[in-house]
C-alpha cells in the first residue's frame, strides 16, 4: 500500500511537472513534491508494515501470555508490544 501510495506520487509530481505551463498545475506539482519528500522523510530508517487487527490483537494477546509466564519481557518484545498498542489505539482512535 505504501509502495502504491508512493508510486502514486511520483506519477502526479511527473505529470503535473509536464504541464507547468497552468498556475494551477504548477501549485499541484509543488504539493505533490512536498508529500513526497514528507513520506520519505517519515519512513526513513523504518520498515513499515501492515497487519489485519485480528492478527494484532492475537499478537498482543500471546505477549501479554508470555509476560505473565516470565518475570519480563525480552526489551524486543516489549517494545515491539508498545508500538502494537500504539498502532491500534492510532487506527481505533
Amino acid at each position: 500500500m505504501l509502495a502504491d501510495y508512493r508510486l502514486w506520487l511520483e506519477t502526479e509530481l511527473r505529470l503535473l511537472s509536464n504541464a507547468s505551463n497552468h498556475e494551477y498545475s504548477f501549485g499541484q506539482a509543488a504539493m505533490a513534491k512536498r508529500a513526497l519528500e514528507r513520506f520519505e522523510q517519515t519512513l526513513r530508517g523504518r520498515v513499515a508494515l501492515t497487519f489485519e487487527r485480528g492478527r494484532v490483537d492475537a499478537v498482543l494477546t500471546a505477549l501479554e501470555e508470555l509476560a505473565e509466564r516470565e518475570t519480563a519481557l525480552d526489551p524486543a518484545l516489549e517494545a515491539l508490544r508498545s508500538d502494537l498498542q500504539t498502532a491500534r489505539l492510532q487506527v481505533i482512535g
